[in-house]
């Protein structure tokens, strides 16, 4: 029984954990590279994660890689295929399926994430945007989760072809069955690569603290 409440406890830890900071709907482009790995931490306790992915562009569209969550005793090594759609400005949609496996359990299935990714231009230069994030995590032994992260962000740009890029938002379950919560960070943005800060639960106790840096090559 104290290996099946883990398991499960592992495997909802590891579904919320997943998006944080904002995913949008492009992919990296034809035989490009694409990489993110973030450290999240809660000061006070003892609760930390990691999260890295890697995906390569497979044409204009399609991208294909893995990823690798760690949390307190778990580790889940991924599988990826995402889609992404440019449609206009105004709307982009996108899409992502990731099968994850228990490294702790001799590689055994433990969940399926699929998500849906939506962004595009609020003002007509598109410094002010809005994007949101669905995602529907389907657990081996546990129950299924329904959540969405909804996001508003303004690009400032600076000298030398650096930006950055303030956002904030909302996150909630589509049962609506607990409190809302609010996300907010930036990231910075020099080339091809992005630094980002980010957070949520700050009216607990133990807000979660997000460093991460990407990059597409």
């Amino acid at each position: 029984m104290r290996k099946i409440v883990a398991l499960i406890a592992g495997l909802l830890l590891s579904i919320h954990a997943i998006a944080q900071i904002p995913y949008f709907a492009g992919t990296v482009g034809d035989g490009k590279l694409y990489g993110y790995t973030s450290v999240k931490a809660r000061p006070g306790i003892n609760k930390q994660e990691t999260y890295t992915t890697f995906q390569y562009g497979l044409g204009d569209h399609w991208a294909t890689g893995m990823d690798l969550y760690t949390g307190l005793n778990c580790a889940y090594w991924g599988g990826l295929v995402r889609y992404g759609l440019n449609i206009c400005k105004w709307y982009n949609i996108g899409s992502e399926v990731i099968s994850s496996f228990d490294l702790n359990n001799s590689f055994k299935f433990s969940y399926l994430t699929s998500a849906l990714y939506m962004n595009g231009a609020i003002s007509n230069d598109g410094n002010l945007f809005w994007c949101t994030n669905t995602w529907w995590g389907v657990n081996k032994g546990a129950e299924n989760t329904f959540s969405n992260y909804e996001y508003l962000g303004y690009s400032l740009h600076l000298k030398h072809g650096h930006a950055i890029t303030p956002m904030i938002g909302a996150i909630h379950s589509w049962k609506f069955d607990q409190d809302m919560d609010v996300a907010a960070g930036f990231y910075y943005s020099v080339k091809n690569w992005n630094l980002y800060v980010w957070g949520n639960d700050f009216l607990k106790s133990h807000p979660r603290f997000i460093v991460g840096i990407d990059f597409a090559l």
